[in-house]
């Protein structure tokens, strides 16, 4: 999962703003939403909760909702940083990126370091493949992977007892980090190109992407594939690259707020409909976040579009609440699930360990990770002294 920051307004509506301007709390709520069923996936196949086979087949395993969040967070770090990074705020940007990674990460290894405790006293065979991906308790390979997940490398590795232990879904972080490296650049090569010509260049990475997935598939074995389709962060570039394409065409078209909402409560309306054919159908051979992609940009698009609320729920307070909330979530989710399942608890009172895990992310976010969140940007980038007669930019979606 990306991490992506809330907007910061927590409001129950949205104000009239600038065309291309404001801010955009449908963006944070969705968040929310995709984390939650990426929670909902992973517990099922824990052993926690009973969640309808239809509904994890639907999601394919939550692997589409980490795609949307690779997609919105192109979206939001170019809708953020267009314009500092060209007046060179490159250092302020990274420093930002390390602060929102890595203490949240960081504070997840503390219950998959009980669980892996429990798993290297017990030797449960069954649990160490199944969780870790390993024959047999093996120190070394358990330290090689952890500093893999320090060092935010496991999904460049597409090997089983590197990649799964301590914290799976810290993946994804890998990816995001590489698409930070490349943040800059890339935001600098888009700024330079026109929005059909960009529209040309997604449409390209679409389909180099899937000649990768079908290279993987056929070149590779499956016990490599598997991780190199899923999970290796050139696979999941374009997302990205969709994301920040999507952020230029959202600042570049020449309507007026009225034309712009049409337009998103069209963009919106297509792609949640080519959503629910694209889960309901069986997708074949290729991956269901292949096919899901494009409308996960037409649909982050047509949300920021939108210039005053059209479903409500996502701009209630409360879902604000859980959107900024969603990075710890996907994080701690995972140990806590295998913690509690280690405790005895399974299926009846699984409902209460999601709850627990909400409500935990709520508290983290609050306590923990914002305050360190601020702590990091500040010593790692100090705010250079604003000049006399200075004014303030504009509040937008933190990045």
């Amino acid at each position: 999962m990306p991490a992506i920051e809330p907007a910061p307004p927590r409001t129950c509506r949205v104000v009239h703003r600038p065309v291309h301007g404001g801010n955009l709390p449908a963006l944070t709520s969705i968040r929310f939403l995709a984390a939650l069923t990426v929670v909902l996936c992973h517990y099922a196949q824990i052993g926690l909760v009973a969640v309808p086979g239809w509904f994890v087949a639907a999601a394919d395993g939550g692997r589409p909702a980490v795609s949307l969040f690779f997609v919105l967070s192109g979206f939001v770090l170019a809708y953020n940083y267009r314009d500092s990074l060209a007046s060179g705020g490159v250092r302020a940007f990274y420093a930002a990126r390390v602060a929102r990674i890595w203490p949240v990460l960081l504070l997840s290894l503390l219950p998959a370091l009980a669980v892996t405790a429990w798993l290297l006293r017990s030797g449960d065979a069954v649990l160490l493949r199944e969780w870790y991906g390993l024959a047999r308790p093996d120190l070394a390979l358990l330290a090689a992977s952890l500093l893999c997940q320090l060092l935010v490398l496991t999904a460049w590795l597409p090997f089983a007892g590197l990649n799964q232990p301590w914290n799976g879904p810290a993946w994804s972080i890998s990816c995001e980090a590489f698409f930070y490296a490349l943040f800059p650049a890339l935001l600098a090569w888009t700024v330079a190109r026109g929005s059909l010509a960009l529209l040309r260049w997604c449409g390209l990475l679409w389909l180099l992407q899937g000649a990768w997935i079908m290279l993987a598939d056929v070149a590779t074995p499956p016990a490599r594939s598997g991780f190199l389709i899923a999970q290796f962060p050139l696979t999941h570039l374009f997302e990205f690259v969709l994301g920040v394409c999507a952020a230029h065409w959202h600042v570049r078209l020449p309507l007026d707020a009225d034309a712009r909402h049409r337009l998103g409560l069209a963009l919106a309306c297509a792609a949640l409909a080519a959503l629910a054919a694209l889960a309901l159908a069986a997708p074949g051979d290729w991956p269901a976040f292949y096919l899901q992609s494009p409308p996960f940009g037409a649909l982050i698009l047509g949300l920021a579009l939108l210039q005053r609320p059209v479903l409500g729920l996502l701009h209630r307070r409360w879902m604000i609440a859980l959107g900024e909330a969603s990075f710890s979530l996907y994080l701690l989710h995972v140990p806590l699930g295998r913690l509690a399942w280690l405790a005895g608890w399974r299926a009846p009172q699984g409902w209460l360990v999601l709850a627990l895990a909400v409500g935990l992310s709520l508290l983290v976010f609050r306590v923990y990770e914002e305050p360190v969140r601020r702590w990091l940007r500040r010593r790692l980038a100090p705010a250079a002294p604003a000049r006399a007669g200075a004014t303030l930019p504009p509040r937008a979606v933190r990045g």
